[in-house]
């Protein structure tokens, strides 16, 4: 821990839109809760965001070094979809599946919830993909 760092008390309700899908980040105390309902649109928009700032692409790397920084402040942050649990950072985490899957041990992910958000997103691709190809055969045989 970081001596130079205060312990952060916060307080906070704050509603954006990344790329229109609903954010909502809840603070209290040393407990930061961000509920998306797009999760994955979510953490590319911050990916974006940070590669735009500093010019790389963010890795685990710079996950580790947030997890450090929100723990050494006393602050625990949790990304949720609004029904499933995603990941735990910052103070009070210790994970060996977060050293393993994201590089740090101050992140816990909920594996379950990976993957229900993962197969949504893709569930949704393939809907809109099945969709486009449905549409392109209509015009298609319409025209002839």
């Amino acid at each position: 821990m970081n001596p130079e760092v205060a312990r952060l008390d916060v307080t906070g309700d704050l509603s954006i839109e990344v790329d229109g899908a609903p954010v909502r980040v809840t603070a209290a105390g040393g407990d930061v809760h961000v509920v998306a309902d797009d999760v994955r649109g979510f953490v590319l928009g911050l990916r974006a965001a940070a590669t735009a700032r500093t010019g790389t692409r963010p890795g685990r790397a710079d996950l580790a070094e947030l997890a450090g920084a929100l723990a050494d402040a006393g602050l625990t942050a949790r990304l949720d979809s609004p029904s499933q649990h995603i990941v735990t950072v910052g103070a009070g985490v210790d994970s060996s599946l977060g050293g393993a899957l994201l590089g740090t041990r101050q992140a816990r992910p909920d594996a379950v919830g990976i993957v229900r958000a993962s197969i949504r997103a893709r569930a949704v691709e393939t809907a809109l993909g099945a969709m486009l190809l449905a549409l392109g055969y209509a015009v298609v045989r319409r025209r002839r």
